[in-house]
This record gives C-alpha cells, sequence and structure tokens, in this order.
C-alpha cells in the first residue's frame, strides 16, 4: 500500500509539473478561467439597453408624445421620427432601428375613448434585442394604459407587483459570468485528462508502461486525478478572484460545498474525456472530439435554452447531460444560498450517470492503452 501510494504520488507531481511546463495549455487555462469569463459576463446582456427606434407619428398630440416619452433611456434611444412607409423600410432594412413605433391619426381621439391602436414594427433580423424590446414595449403601454384609466372596465384594481428572488436587479451579469465558468470548467475535463494520455501516446511512453511496475489504471486514475485537482484550484480561484472580486457577483453558498459538488462532477465528466483518449491519436484529435462532445452536452443542459422549451425527445436525453445536474446544484449553490442537502436530486443524478461514465470510460481506455 505504502509502495502504491508513493508510484500514485509520483504519478501525479509529474502530470502537474507537465501541465505547467506545457505553455501553451497553462496560457489558455489562465484565460479562459479569468478574461473569457469577465467577456461573457460584461460583453453579453440579456437585458434591453440603447435599443434605437424610430416613431411615425401621424396624430402629433400630446397624448402621442406622452406615450414615446415613456420609451428612455437607458433602455431605449429615440433615433427621431420617421414620414412615410418608404423611410421606415429603410431604416430596418439598414438595421438602422431595432424597431419603429408607429401611431395613426387620431390616436389621442380613439384613446380617450378606450379604443386606440399602436403599431410596432420590428425588425426581425436581430432576434433577440427585437424579443427584449416587444415585452418592454408591452409593460410600457400596459402601464400608460393603467396611468389614464386606472378603473376603467375593473382594469387596475388588480395590479400586479413583480419582485426578483436572488438576482433582485435582473442583472444578466450574474447569470452569464457563472454560466460560462460552468462551461469552461466542462471543457477543461473534457480536454485535460485525454490531453494528458495522448501525449503519452505521442512521445510513445505508453509502451514503456507496458513494461513497468505501473498498472494500467493507476496510470489513467493518476493523470485524471492531477488535472482534476488543476481544474478544482482554477475554479475555485476563478469564484474568489473574478467572480467575486472583479465582476462583483454575490455568491450566497458555501464554497467548500460548491468545490464537493465540483468533484463529483469532475468525476462524472472525466469518463468522457477517458472515451476522447481512447479513440484519438493525436492533440488535434483531441481538441476536435471535445469540441464535438461538448456542443450537445451544452445544448441538452439548458444552458442556452430552457429545458422545458425543447421537444419531448430532447428533454429526456436532457438527463444525459451531466452539465444538465452541474448547472441546476451550482445556481442552487451560488445564487441561491442552498446547501448539499437541497441538491441531493442533482448530487445524486450526477453519481449516477458519472459512476457509468467513468467506469465505462476507464474500461474503454484500458483496452486501447
Amino acid at each position: 500500500m505504502k509502495d502504491f501510494l508513493g508510484r500514485f504520488s509520483t504519478l501525479i507531481y509529474k502530470e502537474l509539473l507537465q501541465f505547467v511546463r506545457s505553455k501553451g495549455l497553462l496560457i489558455f487555462a489562465i484565460y479562459a478561467f479569468t478574461l473569457d469569463i469577465y467577456f461573457a459576463a460584461t460583453g453579453i446582456s440579456l437585458t434591453l439597453r440603447n435599443a434605437k427606434f424610430f416613431v411615425q407619428d401621424y396624430d402629433m398630440t400630446p397624448i402621442s408624445r406622452e406615450y414615446v416619452y415613456k420609451f428612455h433611456k437607458p433602455y431605449f434611444n429615440f433615433q427621431g421620427y420617421v414620414l412615410n412607409d418608404k423611410q421606415l423600410e429603410d431604416k430596418l432594412l439598414e438595421d438602422k432601428a431595432i424597431a419603429v413605433i408607429k401611431i395613426p391619426d387620431n390616436f389621442e381621439r380613439d384613446f380617450k375613448k378606450g379604443k386606440a391602436e399602436i403599431g410596432m414594427i420590428i425588425n426581425g433580423a436581430e432576434i433577440v434585442a427585437s424579443y427584449l424590446f416587444s415585452a418592454y414595449a408591452a409593460q410600457i403601454t400596459y402601464n400608460f394604459i393603467l396611468e389614464h384609466f386606472p378603473f376603467k372596465s375593473g382594469v387596475g384594481l388588480i395590479e400586479p407587483d413583480a419582485r426578483l428572488y436572488f438576482n433582485q436587479n435582473a442583472s444578466s451579469k450574474d447569470f452569464m459570468g457563472i454560466s460560462e465558468l460552468l462551461t469552461v470548467v466542462t471543457l477543461f475535463l473534457l480536454i485535460l485528462p485525454s490531453s494528458a494520455i495522448i501525449r503519452e501516446k505521442e512521445r510513445g511512453n505508453i509502451e514503456m508502461l507496458v513494461v513497468s511496475p505501473v498498472h494500467n489504471y493507476t496510470f489513467m486514475l493518476a493523470k485524471v486525478v492531477a488535472m482534476s485537482v488543476v481544474i478544482l484550484l482554477c475554479t475555485m480561484f476563478s469564484i474568489i478572484f473574478m467572480v467575486k472580486g472583479v465582476l462583483g457577483i454575490t455568491v450566497k453558498g458555501n464554497l467548500l460545498e460548491f468545490a464537493i459538488f465540483t468533484l463529483v462532477f469532475v468525476f462524472a465528466a472525466s469518463g468522457l474525456s477517458m472515451f476522447i483518449a481512447a479513440i484519438s491519436e493525436n492533440m488535434l484529435q483531441v481538441s476536435q472530439l471535445s469540441v464535438l462532445v461538448l456542443v450537445p452536452i451544452l445544448y441538452l443542459s439548458g444552458s442556452w435554452t430552457p429545458i422545458e422549451a425543447m421537444p419531448k425527445v430532447l428533454q429526456y436525453l436532457s438527463y444525459l447531460s451531466p452539465l444538465k445536474y452541474y448547472i441546476d446544484g451550482a445556481f442552487g449553490i451560488l445564487i441561491k444560498g442552498l446547501s448539499l442537502s437541497a441538491i441531493l436530486p442533482d448530487l445524486g443524478g450526477l453519481l449516477i450517470l458519472g459512476s457509468i461514465v467513468f467506469f465505462a470510460g476507464s474500461y474503454f481506455l484500458s483496452k486501447k492503452v
């Protein structure tokens, strides 16, 4: 047992030393766990900001101007008036506006009678911004009606009061920053263990392993453990320095519990990395197969599209994505402040799925080594 631990610790030290000496991977890791997360959190916004729009106002009355005034900064950026339909089409064709608000003749007169109409010509080529513009415009119109007719036909007797839990400022930075971190963790779990094994193949060291006293499983496990340690350290550094420090995202949960949950995810995803290592012959194939595996895992995780919005077949397939459980549990700990006991379904899902994938991957790789 003592000899085994000595050989195993030596192998882990060797792998960590090789990783540090691999400048390309080291620079990539530093970038991915710092700048990549920063750019994702600050460069991608799921809220409306400075949405350019024009107005085609055929009424030009105090009521119509008051309505247009409701579309103010920082959410909207009023660009001016268009005089006819030709100008309207030109603005949208040239992508100079997300939308054009069309106010018809006699708007004020009809509005006071409670039957006015307003046109929203939306630029569908910019799908995210156009969707957000439509949602914001609908809320503004609703509030505008309530201001003038608070009790007309019962409207306004019950007014919804929405409150946001866990993200009171509705900041997309919190979601995007943590979501990108979890994606980066998944990518490195696919790349690092498999690349560590492939480097031995490329250097011809696999043949030496056959005649060495080190068992195949010990050799593979040492590489997986070493790279898992690297990923875990990078993850915790990124949470403390980048997510909490630089981005200022409030982390409500216990970081130790998050680290334990991440270790379970590492165990689950490492099996996929061993599959990649078994199939690949060089580093180029590792990178290609890692992307090939990562894309469906991302699609089925619910990070890009809510699982409930997917077709039934994909909803069932989502249970095969380890990232689904990791995202649900990680957001529960970091954003909601839940404990490990509160996310037992996600923890259990990772353990069951991870056990199957890990042992299948290690068995398949041992036959190829």
